[in-house]
């Protein structure tokens, strides 16, 4: 297992992430050739900081969680560019595969949509998996919680602030109620377009199946609907209409199975669909 310190203090050098990988790994020479083009300064400065963002990990409560360990999310060693290691705050479980649930969709979503992610999370298998952002996201994680399910969130930002700031008291009913908040920033890293779209793969892999409940065709939760596609994890779309539901048109064309419109009453898992192009998850 890596020691902690060193792991951020590789990602404080910038040391690129298939390097931090094979160090997880135990092959070292790709990261031992890297340092050695380093000054003895910057080395020392690396060290140096690292033990400050531990020291706030620890303050805050997160821990970090190598590739290499039980806990890891095994769905993620299915990227081609897992995280190396993860930051993570609450409750992990170990796992043999992609596990639970993840239910994605726009931050502005209509209000049946909004219902259907909150209804649906409170009867689909756990954990369910979002991103803590307005929206399905919240609706997402505030119906395991009303369950008692485990839920787990994917974040773009660094412990220490929450994004959105409103969700600070979600973030911390998440954790008490066993799920976890992971992310692969350290503390101080802000929120940028590019870390939300690269957490958004976290969340399809994680997952065994994936629900886009509502989206338009160039809304964020579509790159979680690509990712999972890639990954070839079991795809579903509720049906809507309009350009708000553009994206999930796109995600059935893609191949994800179309939602019946007795998904949430019918309260049965797999969901019952109109369209079988998938078969079902085993």
């Amino acid at each position: 297992m890596t020691a902690p310190l060193v792991l951020i203090a590789a990602s404080l050098l910038r040391i690129p992430a298939r390097r931090i990988r094979a160090l997880v790994r135990g092959e070292d020479g790709a990261l031992r050739d890297w340092l050695a083009s380093e000054s003895a300064t910057r080395l020392a400065e690396a060290r140096r900081d690292a033990r400050v963002v531990a020291a706030r990990l620890e303050a805050v409560g997160a821990r970090i969680v190598a590739m290499d360990e039980p806990t890891y999310p095994a769905g993620l060693r299915d990227l081609g560019d897992p995280p190396p290691f993860l930051v993570v705050l609450g409750t992990l479980a170990a796992t043999e595969r992609a596990a639970g649930t993840a239910i994605v969709g726009t931050r502005a979503p209509e209000a049946p949509s909004a219902r259907k992610a909150y209804d649906l999370a409170t009867f689909a298998p756990g954990p369910i998996v979002s991103g803590l952002a307005l929206g399905i996201d919240a609706a997402a994680h505030r119906g395991a919680l009303a369950a008692g399910t485990p839920t787990i969130a994917y974040v773009a930002h660094g412990f220490g602030a929450t994004y959105p700031p409103e969700h600070a008291g979600l973030e911390a009913e998440i954790v008490a109620a066993g799920g976890a908040i992971l992310t692969e920033a350290l503390p101080a890293e802000r929120v940028t377009r590019w870390a939300l779209i690269r957490r958004d793969r976290l969340q399809a892999a994680h997952a065994a199946a994936l629900v886009l409940v509502e989206s338009e065709a160039d809304g964020g939760a579509m790159h979680a609907v690509g990712a999972a596609e890639r990954l070839g994890r079991m795809r579903y779309a509720a049906r809507g209409e309009g350009l708000r539901f553009g994206g999930n048109r796109l995600a059935v064309t893609a191949g994800a199975a179309t939602l019946a419109p007795h998904l949430v009453s019918t309260r049965t898992w797999p969901p019952a669909i109109e369209s079988p192009v998938l078969a079902q998850p085993t």
